[in-house]
């Protein structure tokens, strides 16, 4: 499931193995579809690990420096399953960051914030980030971010269920953003690139500033990537008048025209967080 590239020969050895896809694959009771097949080496049956690792609710991180694979199990096999109709607190962004943090020896992207409401302390964490990490949230006190519509778990919450609690890391030439899942350096230096020119345009008497807070590649379609942030606007003759969105941009990335071995970024289309909160929260207005 990873690719690994070729190394030198004192490492390697070949061997003879059969993809047999007739093997059928049975967990917890239920016959599972398997996207690549069981191979057969010397009498015994291998399986995918990423995918059956994920099946069985766990995570798997490959890290190509070091040649190491980190699985990362289910806390407790026995907890509660999901409510099917699970009530939510009601959070808002307040302050956002993205980071990479350590987890169990492999680092992964997460996104963070503080809750808007008064009377709420403390970080949030997007479920989602922190199921990639392996960790398991069924049963655990979760909210709703109205902005976003992600679901967040708090870091009190998310204590009980951690093997050690995740640090942030920084690599060298640390942006105060992450791009997760792009690893092609060329790509990652145009959408940087881009995302600082967007940092403050004028047109006219007003002034449009942007804060990035995280990007991330849209699954299923190459090149593509959203970038959350934070724009403020400021009416250049006016002493204060100015108002903040939490908005996305579809960034796409196409090659130059003009160069081959160049890449070019345009904004796709932009999404406004507040409007379309709105139209969550009143589907009958237009």
């Amino acid at each position: 499931m990873f690719t690994a590239g070729v190394y030198a020969q004192d490492v390697l050895e070949r061997v003879e193995a059969y993809l047999r896809p007739d093997f059928q694959v049975v967990i917890d009771g239920e016959n599972v579809r398997m996207d690549s097949p069981v191979l057969v080496y010397n009498d015994t049956s291998y399986l995918p690990l990423k995918e059956i690792s994920q099946r069985l609710g766990a995570s798997v991180y490959w890290k190509s420096e070091t040649k190491q694979i980190y699985i990362n199990t289910r806390v407790n096999t026995e907890q509660r399953q999901e409510d099917p109709n699970p009530t939510y607190e009601t959070i808002e962004l307040n302050n956002p960051y993205s980071a990479m943090v350590s987890y169990l020896g492999a680092e992964y992207p997460v996104l963070v914030t503080s809750n808007i409401k008064s009377g709420s302390y403390g970080r949030y964490y997007r479920e989602s980030d922190v199921k990639r990490m392996g960790v398991d949230t069924k049963g655990l006190a979760k909210a709703k971010e109205r902005l976003t519509n992600e679901v967040f778990v708090h870091e009190n919450e998310l204590a009980k269920r951690w093997k050690q609690t995740p640090t942030q890391t920084y690599a060298a030439g640390y942006e105060a953003y992450v791009i997760a899942d792009e690893l092609h350096p060329k790509k990652i230096d145009i959408l940087r690139s881009h995302i600082k020119g967007m940092e403050r345009l004028t047109y006219g008497d007003v002034e449009y500033s942007s804060k990035p807070i995280i990007v991330q590649k849209v699954p299923d379609k190459e090149n593509a990537y959203d970038l959350l942030y934070l724009e403020t606007v400021r009416m250049l003759n006016v002493y204060v008048n100015s108002s903040s969105r939490y908005k996305i941009a579809r960034l796409v990335i196409s090659q130059d025209i003009f160069k081959s071995d160049s890449y070019v970024v345009n904004n796709q289309n932009t999404t406004d967080l507040e409007l379309e909160a709105q139209k969550r929260e009143h589907p009958e207005s237009k």
